[in-house]
């Protein structure tokens, strides 16, 4: 199952477009396992990373999981990416709009994997900072209270 050279579409497409059909087919059933990347980069004949666009694609499209240090696996209709039970919701208008105006394939649209996480590193930098604040507080009130005492003993 090479892949054409000559084809307008770019190879991840083409790859992902294989697997998809092969799910559809039920070549691949809910459950199965898919062929590693290694494996399917060998037999695709195409490079890593257009193995890993390939699926994330298929991962987007909710049509596979991935575990990992496991491999990646056809999901069920009524799961998640994750293999989860599904839980039914809408791209924020953000990702959408993004989508539409992205050109074919481009990376450069932020995923809502890549967002959340951005504002939970957001998150983790403010408690960081507070944390530091809470113990100069601390420190300040130690001191204080050294010095009271050392008062008092006079």
């Amino acid at each position: 199952m090479s892949m054409p050279t000559d084809h307008p579409l770019p190879p991840y497409q083409l790859a992902a477009g294989k697997l998809r059909k092969q799910i559809q087919e039920g070549k691949l059933k809910p459950g199965d396992r898919l062929p590693s990347s290694r494996e399917l980069r060998t037999e695709l004949g195409i490079a890593n990373a257009t193995v890993h666009s390939a699926l994330r694609v298929l991962r987007e499209e909710g049509l596979v999981y991935s575990v990992p240090n496991r491999g990646t696996y056809v999901s069920d209709p009524g799961t998640d990416s994750t293999g989860a039970f599904k839980i039914e919701h809408t791209a924020p208008a953000w990702y959408s709009a993004a989508k539409e105006q992205a050109a074919p394939g481009d990376e450069a649209v932020p995923s809502p994997v890549t967002e959340a996480l951005a504002q939970i590193l957001e998150q983790m930098h403010q408690t960081a900072a507070e944390v530091e604040a809470l113990k100069q507080h601390v420190a300040t009130l130690e001191d204080k209270v050294h010095q009271l005492e050392q008062k008092d003993a006079r």
